[in-house]
């Protein structure tokens, strides 16, 4: 491998998420880990725990051994199982105006916006 592994993963994970056509806050909001975490991955500046790469490859639909899998990112697509995201393809009024005012919030705010509607979702039963 030549190259920071902190910069590789990065631009790795940035190319999966967009691949996706996600955004940071997409993927923060879907995986649990917080976005202001997210960007500092991307950038190469965080470091990464195994626990999280393994959060990560499980949001996007890869297997965790494609999340280090460097090489392939710049030619091919990644092999996507069906992401989570039920969010994305709802239109509800309600969903449309929160995703409105989430644009409007800091990323502190967004953060505990998010912790509060993951804790509400994980309390709802299915």
């Amino acid at each position: 491998m030549t190259g920071d592994p902190l910069k590789l993963f990065g631009r790795h994970l940035t190319w999966l998420r967009k691949q996706r056509g996600w955004s940071q806050e997409a993927l923060s909001l879907e995986s649990g880990l917080a976005r202001s975490y997210l960007s500092g991955i991307e950038r190469g500046t965080r470091n990464v725990a195994l626990y999280n790469i393994c959060t990560l490859a499980d949001t996007l639909g890869v297997a965790p051994p494609e999340m280090l899998d460097f090489s392939r990112h710049e030619t091919a697509a990644a092999p996507v199982e069906a992401p989570r995201s039920p969010y994305q393809a709802d239109t509800s009024p309600a969903v449309q105006a929160t995703m409105r005012y989430m644009a409007e919030l800091s990323d502190f705010e967004r953060d505990v916006v998010a912790g509060v509607a993951r804790a509400l979702a994980r309390k709802q039963p299915r």
